[in-house]
């Protein structure tokens, strides 16, 4: 069996966890590394990482152009794909694929797909390793969620995933039967590790974060109705301009919060958890509906960095999650109670909220 790893990448939160893995888990075997533009600014990545000498290659690959050529509940473009898969990878990447004993991958999109049915034959095992909060609570392989899921070869990746990677494990609740093993948590002052993604990532200091940050989510994006630009006016006023700033989602295609004068600018382009790695927010409360940012200081650093964080799921009045929106958010009870006097809270009124942020980030007008 071939010992080499091949790792795809389709966000700046999986390739953080994909150099984390690779410099832990797979420290003493080779790698190859599939970087896609499903984030556009990903691929311009790949001259840093060559740098780095971490992975053997870095192979780009069209991704966005094989989702949108493929949607995975359409039999008629699955069947077009997948009977024509060899042409469709050769036609997306920019090198050739090796010979793989583990594949690691963190969406089920047709990609993963792709390659499920490339080693279908052979000895390789996947691995589906976390990409936020879903990871815990969708199962994305029943056959009613998609039609790729019941198509004959689009639905070969059931059988070839070996385990899910998460970092607390203990909190998955999709059902699915897929194995849970842990990943190691990304270690707070492994000095190595901020050299390689400061370099990545050309780290500076977050500028002037605020006293409370509020992490937005992609509803605008997705499509999603709530009440979320509300509760970021209800924070504001709780603790005054001066010392409230809202960090956008990239995914939404307009700064709302800062078109209607919620937020100052945010200045800030590398990954959440790096900022987090670092002690950026140090003594800071973060804000969210439930953004797996907001989680990630405890759910994956190692010590827990030390931001306060208030969580919104319980005020919010839309579904975040059309399918799975009830299990979010036993996931998201649950995840509270483990934290219960870690500096986690979730009020359940906008009374306690406001009274909350009063607590943590002191009272209006004290900052300008």
């Amino acid at each position: 069996m071939a010992h080499n790893a091949l790792f795809l990448v389709n966000s700046v939160y999986q390739l953080l966890t994909a150099v984390h893995l690779k410099r832990t888990l797979l420290r003493d075997r080779e790698a190859d590394l599939l970087l896609t533009d499903v984030t556009p600014a990903l691929p311009r990545l790949r001259g840093r990482l060559e740098e780095t000498g971490l992975f053997a290659r870095v192979i780009l690959a069209k991704g966005a152009e094989l989702q949108g050529r493929c949607h995975l509940n359409r039999p008629a473009e699955l069947d077009a794909c997948f009977q024509n898969q060899e042409a469709l990878l050769r036609g997306a990447l920019s090198g050739e694929l090796g010979e793989y004993g583990e594949i690691y991958f963190a969406n089920f999109d047709v990609l993963a797909r792709l390659l499920a049915c490339r080693y279908d034959h052979l000895p390789c095992r996947f691995y589906w390793y976390e990409d936020g909060f879903s990871s815990y609570v969708i199962d994305y392989l029943r056959p009613d969620r998609a039609a790729a899921n019941r198509h004959p070869l689009a639905g070969k990746i059931a059988h070839k995933v070996e385990a899910a990677l998460l970092y607390q494990p203990q909190l998955a609740l999709r059902g699915d039967g897929i194995p849970n093993l842990a990943l190691p948590k990304l270690p707070r002052g492994d000095g190595a590790l901020l050299e390689v993604l400061d370099f990545l990532f050309d780290y500076r200091p977050l500028r002037d974060p605020a006293d409370v940050l509020f992490l937005e989510q992609s509803f605008r994006a997705e499509n999603i109705p709530g009440n979320d630009l509300e509760l970021m006016e209800r924070c504001r006023a709780a603790v005054g301009p001066g010392r409230f700033l809202v960090k956008p989602h990239p995914r939404n295609p307009q700064n709302i919060a800062l078109e209607r004068g919620l937020s100052r600018p945010w200045h800030g382009d590398a990954p959440w958890e790096l900022y987090l790695l670092h002690g950026d927010l140090e003594g800071k409360t973060v804000v969210t509906v439930c953004s797996n940012g907001a989680l990630a200081g405890r759910l994956a650093l190692a010590p827990p960095s030390g931001e306060r964080v208030v969580l919104l799921y319980r005020l919010f009045t839309g579904k975040v999650l059309w399918k799975e929106n009830d299990v979010l958010r036993r996931y998201l009870d649950r995840f509270c109670r483990e934290q219960e006097g870690g500096g986690v809270f979730a009020p359940g009124t906008v009374y306690q909220l406001e009274h909350l942020l009063r607590y943590l980030g002191g009272g209006y007008g004290e900052k300008t």
